[in-house]
This record gives C-alpha cells, structure tokens and sequence, in this order.
C-alpha cells in the first residue's frame, strides 16, 4: 500500500515538473534570444547583445504602445470597479433570483463571447459618417471594460459571500452608522482583497489582450501586444527583448499582488 502512494506521488511529481518545463522552456528561450544578435532557423540564437534593450527603450512606438497599454489598462481597472462594487452589492443584498442569474451570465460572457464578435461588432456601432471611435483608445477602453468587467464581479463576489454582512451591517445600524459610513468603513475594507484579486486580473487581462486591440486601434493607439507581433516579423531579438519586459512587468505585479494579501490576511 505504501509503495502505491509512493508511486503514484512520484507521477504527481514527475507531470508537475514537465508541466513547469513545458512553460518555463519557451520564457527561458525569449529571454535567452533577447540578448542574441541573429536568431533564425536554430534552438538557440548566435552571438551576444545588448543592442535590443538600447533600442527597446529608445523606440517611439514601443514607448507609446507600452503607455497606451498602461493607460487603457489602469482606466478599465477603475471604471471596472466602480461598475462592479454597486453591482455586486445590490444583487447580494436582494437576493433576487433573476438578478443573480443575470450576474452569472455576466460572469460567463468571456467565454460565451468571442472578442472578436465584440470587436467587430463595436466597429460597425461606433463608425458613423459623422462620429467615429474606430481607431482610438477610447473605443478599446470601452471594450476592454465589457469584456473584463466579470473578472472584476467574480473576485468581489465570491468574497462577500464568505462574509455575513446582513449581521455587520445590522451591527453598524444599532450603533447609530449611516449607510455610506457603513460601506466605506465596514463593507470596503471587507472586500480589499476581493477588489484586489480583481484588478489584479482585469489589469493583466487589459494589458495583454491582442484581438480586440488589433481590430479597434490605430497606429497611433496601437497597444504594447500588437506592437509586439509586428515586431516578432521584423526583429527576433528586439521582440524578444520587450516580451523579457513584459513577464518581469507580470511578476512584479504578482509579487505585489501576494504581498498585499498577506498584508490583509494578517491584518
């Protein structure tokens, strides 16, 4: 009996490292073709530079995408959770079966919704002869909203499940605390980490998504991913270089993210 569990956690081990090998092999490889002169044809790129990073942050276009990306990412951050919090809150709070079949089918739209139906179908909605968003990032900031907006309810949501708020809120009442009191000092800080979780997932998910950014921007509102694919088709190494950027950028992020809800989890 002890030599099966034995065995079987040797399997479990064993596909867990070729499962990380499997991902980290291609992150190893690009960060090992950011500093390769020529990479064409072979495993591994020839010669040594650091030409790409000098040009990585001396590139107009890439200095733009990457601060068209952060803008569009950071705004639909916000504007996200100002939709979701109200949204979250009301349909908690009645208990209403219809609206919390509704906030599913919200929850559920990424996958119901292809984004490039969304993308299209905003095109052809907001290309009037005499307006026009095609091409800005507006248009993409509005998109980006729709299409994230369920990884913003489905953190807070599953977090104010686990609280039971109709006996903090009772509690606050019979101490006298007004109903915006009560949400701003009991209700929110309830929920940071929910609200965490959330940006933390809807900024990653702005910031990398490409159909959406590819069909509805311009090249002056182009965003750091698209930048990217166009850059695998002309240089190697510089695409190489800025996709380097890129994963430190995510890793940064999910440190801080961990560290935050720590932070939380002991306070």
């Amino acid at each position: 009996m002890r030599r099966t569990g034995d065995g079987a956690l040797f399997l479990v081990r064993l596909s867990n490292s070729l499962l990380l090998f499997y991902i980290l092999l291609p992150i190893g490889l690009i960060f090992v073709g950011s500093f390769g002169e020529k990479w064409f044809g072979t495993l591994l790129p020839q010669g040594f530079t650091l030409e790409w990073y000098r040009t990585l942050f001396s590139e107009r276009m890439y200095l733009r995408s990457l601060r068209t990306s952060m803008v569009v990412g950071v705004l639909t951050v916000v504007v996200t959770a100002l939709l979701a919090l109200p949204t979250v809150y009301a349909v908690h709070v009645s208990q209403k079966k219809f609206l919390r079949a509704f906030l599913d089918a919200v929850v559920v739209l990424p996958i119901a919704l292809p984004p490039v139906v969304l993308g299209i179908g905003l095109v052809q909605a907001y290309n009037w002869p005499w307006f026009s968003l095609v091409g800005t990032w507006q248009l993409l900031l509005f998109a980006h909203v729709i299409y994230s907006l369920p990884f913003m309810v489905k953190p807070i949501l599953a977090n104010l499940e686990l609280l039971d708020w109709r006996t903090l809120e009772e509690a606050a009442e019979s101490l006298g605390a007004s109903k915006w009191y009560t949400i701003r000092r009991v209700l929110l800080p309830n929920l940071k980490l929910g609200i965490l979780s959330g940006a933390i997932m809807t900024f990653a998910f702005s910031f990398g998504e490409f159909q959406l950014a590819l069909i509805l921007t311009s090249s002056a509102s182009q965003t750091y991913p698209v930048v990217l694919y166009q850059a695998f088709y002309v240089s190697t190494g510089f695409a190489c270089a800025a996709v380097t950027i890129l994963v430190l950028l995510a890793s940064a992020t999910i440190w801080v993210f961990t560290r935050f809800s720590r932070a939380g989890e002991v306070g």
